[in-house]
């Protein structure tokens, strides 16, 4: 997901985002190759941004780390950053960064504080936080955000509604999703492949309704089954629960 920039970051910004399109991997800042030169080329404007601006400096910093996987750095860039002063664009932007490092639980929290229609950016955030698997949340901001006349998406809120209205009869919670996305976000980061996930509904009438998070991935079919396979050792060791309601995959993207 791209990295929202304000003015003072809008060309570093812009410039991680992509770095971020060209290939759906992690950057290996060790490695000689077009990404790796960008990398260390906006590093440099980053570091140079310190000296006029520390909080933007902060955040692009974030971004920028979230580029090669470093869950460390994009914590301490972010946490500097807030810690400077509320931009809006380094609240909104930590939501996007933990959902790019397959940290949904983390991503979840964050949305739960800047994704309120009070807070100002409710639209923007909306569809980050139903791909954190904030269903709940999500339906309750938008139906807060309807009170308040902001626009929104019938079909939307309509698909959110349906969402929540399936995992609630399973018993499944935004909690229970996150730590099942979480497992998923593990396997991503040691295949060095950054989280694209795709939430859907599938219902066939008289026989199932259910929720599915796909993970796209750039591998073939028989690499897609082995991290599928991955994902069935590393949720049982994490004492995920499975229900038919609720169900994550990774798809090859590739023939």
């Amino acid at each position: 997901m791209k990295a929202i920039p304000q003015p003072k970051t809008k060309e570093i910004i812009e410039q991680i985002n992509a770095v971020q399109a060209a290939s759906p991997y992690y950057v290996d800042p060790m490695q000689l190759t077009e990404r790796s030169r960008a990398y260390r080329r906006i590093k440099r404007d980053v570091d140079a941004l310190f000296k006029v601006d520390a909080r933007a400096a902060w955040e692009a910093t974030g971004a920028l780390k979230a580029l090669i996987g470093d869950w460390k750095g994009v914590q301490e860039g972010f946490s500097a950053s807030l810690a400077l002063g509320d931009s809006g664009t380094n609240r909104m932007n930590w939501v996007v960064n933990c959902l790019n490092l397959g940290m949904f639980t983390e991503g979840q929290n964050a949305f739960a504080q800047v994704g309120d229609p009070e807070q100002g950016y409710f639209s923007k955030l909306l569809a980050m936080g139903i791909r954190a698997g904030a269903i709940e949340l999500a339906l309750s901001y938008a139906e807060r955000a309807k009170e308040m006349k902001i626009s929104l998406d019938e079909s939307r809120a309509d698909e959110i509604a349906n969402m929540r209205e399936m995992l609630r009869t399973a018993g499944v919670s935004d909690k229970q999703i996150a730590q099942h996305l979480d497992v998923a976000g593990t396997i991503l980061r040691r295949h060095h492949i950054r989280p694209n996930v795709e939430p859907r509904v599938t219902t066939a009438a008289g026989f199932f309704q259910g929720v599915t998070y796909a993970f796209p991935v750039p591998v073939s079919a028989d690499e897609a089954f082995a991290m599928n396979m991955e994902l069935a050792v590393e949720e049982l060791e994490a004492g995920i629960e499975k229900d038919v309601a609720f169900d994550v995959v990774f798809e090859a993207a590739v023939a």
